[in-house]
C-alpha cells in the first residue's frame, strides 16, 4: 500500500535531516568533554626530585688577542741614503744585531772635523794655561800687574770653555755615526721591510720595518662584569687564576697562563673589564694577531643549587620557571638563574632546597592546580 506524502510530512522529514546531526554533534562533543573532565580528574603521574646542590670551581670565557709584549718599529734616527739590509724578512733577529747601513761617510767627516776641532782647542787651552802658570809666577816677584794675571785667567777659561764645546761636538758626531749602523732593540721575529734600499730616510719617514717579540707573549681580552667579579670573589685578586686559550680548530694550547693586568675600572659602554694573561709562548704557536676563545678557572669551589635544564620552561628574555608539586597539585615557579654546570641552571632564586620539582612528566601538566600522582627520585639534594 502506497503511502502519499503530503507537504506536512516532507517538512518534518527535512527538519529532522537537518537537526539529527546537530543534535548528535552537540551530544557526541558534550561526551568528550566530559570523558576529558574525567581524565582531567585522574591525577597525572610525573617524576620529581629535588634541587641539588653542585661545588664547582668558577669558571668564565671571553674572547681574546694575542698580542707581542713588545712591538718596536725601527727608524731612522739620522737622515742619510739606505745602503743594505743585513736580514732576511720574517727571520727571528736578536737584540744588537745590525739590520740596516744607512751611508756613513758625511757623518765619518763629522767626526773627523769635530775632532780635528778639538785638537786645536786642546792646544789653545794648554797654551793659555802655560801662559796662566808663567803669569801666577811673575806677578809674585811684581813683574807684572795683577791685570795681566786676570787677562791669562780668562784666556784660559775660554780655552777650555771651547774645548769642552769642541769635545761635547765630537760625541754627538760619533753618536750620529753610530746611528748610521741601525740595529735591532730586541729580540724578535721581523717583518716585512716598509722601505728598501737606495731610498733617502729621515726621522719622520716612518717605520723602516717592524719586530715583535715572541716569547713571553700577551693575550688580552674583556670579561663581563658580573663574571668578572663571580671571579675575584672566587681568587686571591685573579693572581691564581688559571688561563687557558683554545685555537679556532677547538684544540686548546698546552700551557696556561696568568692574569697580569686587570684594569681599575668596569667600561661603561660594554659593562667588561679590559684584562691580560701572560703565556709562554716557546713553540711559538701563539701568533700575535690571532683571536682565540679564553677560558678562566678560579681554584675555589663555591656550590651552587641548580636544576637540570630540561624540566625548565621559558627563556632568557621571559623568563624561565619550573613545576613544583605542592599537596598533590602543579604549581608554577619563576626562578632566575645564572650560569650552566653540565647541563644544569645555576639557580640564584625562587626555589628552596626542599622543593619537589617535577624533571618527567611535564608535558602530562596542563595548568596550575592540576592533580598529580608523584614518582620520587631515588637521588636528593647533596
Amino acid at each position: 500500500m502506497r503511502v502519499k506524502m503530503t507537504r506536512k510530512m516532507w517538512a518534518i522529514i527535512i527538519l529532522l535531516i537537518i537537526i539529527v546531526p546537530i543534535v548528535y554533534n552537540k551530544a557526541a562533543g558534550a561526551f568528550a568533554g566530559f570523558l576529558q573532565r574525567q581524565a582531567m580528574m585522574q591525577p597525572k603521574e610525573v617524576e620529581v626530585d629535588t634541587p641539588h646542590i653542585e661545588a664547582v670551581n668558577v669558571s668564565a670565557e671571553a674572547t681574546g688577542r694575542v698580542e707581542a709584549k713588545y712591538s718596536v718599529d725601527v727608524i731612522a734616527r739620522v737622515p742619510g741614503f739606505l745602503m743594505k739590509k743585513y736580514f732576511t724578512e720574517g727571520q727571528f733577529v736578536k737584540k744588537g744585531q745590525v739590520l740596516f747601513q744607512i751611508d756613513p761617510r758625511e757623518y765619518q767627516l763629522e767626526v773627523n772635523n769635530s775632532r780635528a776641532t778639538v785638537n786645536q782647542y786642546s792646544a789653545l787651552y794648554k797654551n793659555a794655561q802655560q801662559e796662566l802658570n808663567r803669569a801666577n809666577a811673575l806677578v809674585k816677584e811684581d813683574l807684572i800687574s795683577r791685570s795681566d794675571v786676570d787677562s791669562s785667567l780668562a784666556a784660559a777659561n775660554q780655552n777650555k770653555a771651547l774645548l769642552d764645546a769642541a769635545r761635547q761636538q765630537l760625541e754627538l758626531a760619533r753618536v750620529n755615526l753610530g746611528y748610521t749602523t741601525i740595529k735591532s732593540p730586541i729580540d724578535g721575529r721581523i717583518g716585512k721591510v716598509n722601505i728598501t734600499e737606495g731610498n733617502y730616510v729621515t726621522a719622520t719617514s716612518g717605520s723602516l720595518v717592524n719586530i715583535s717579540s715572541t716569547n713571553p707573549v700577551y693575550v688580552s681580552f674583556s670579561l663581563k662584569g658580573d663574571d668578572f667579579v663571580k671571579l675575584l670573589k672566587a681568587s686571591n685578586q685573579y693572581k691564581d687564576v688559571e688561563v687557558r686559550v683554545q685555537f679556532n680548530g677547538g684544540s686548546w694550547y698546552d700551557k696556561i697562563g696568568v692574569v697580569n693586568f686587570v684594569d681599575n675600572k668596569i667600561d661603561k659602554d660594554s659593562g667588561s673589564v679590559s684584562m691580560r694573561a701572560t703565556f709562554d709562548n716557546s713553540k711559538m704557536w701563539l701568533v700575535p694577531g690571532d683571536y682565540m676563545k679564553v677560558s678562566l678557572k678560579a681554584p675555589k669551589l663555591v656550590k651552587y643549587m641548580t636544576v637540570p635544564q630540561a624540566c625548565t620552561k621559558g627563556d632568557a628574555m621571559s623568563g624561565y620557571y619550573v613545576w613544583v608539586v605542592e599537596d598533590g597539585k602543579a604549581v608554577k615557579k619563576n626562578i632566575k638563574v645564572s650560569d650552566d654546570i653540565n647541563n644544569n641552571w645555576i639557580v640564584t632564586s625562587g626555589l628552596t632546597l626542599s622543593d619537589k620539582v617535577v624533571v618527567n612528566g611535564i608535558q602530562n601538566i596542563a595548568a596550575e592546580g592540576q592533580k598529580l600522582k608523584i614518582v620520587e627520585k631515588t637521588t636528593g639534594v647533596n
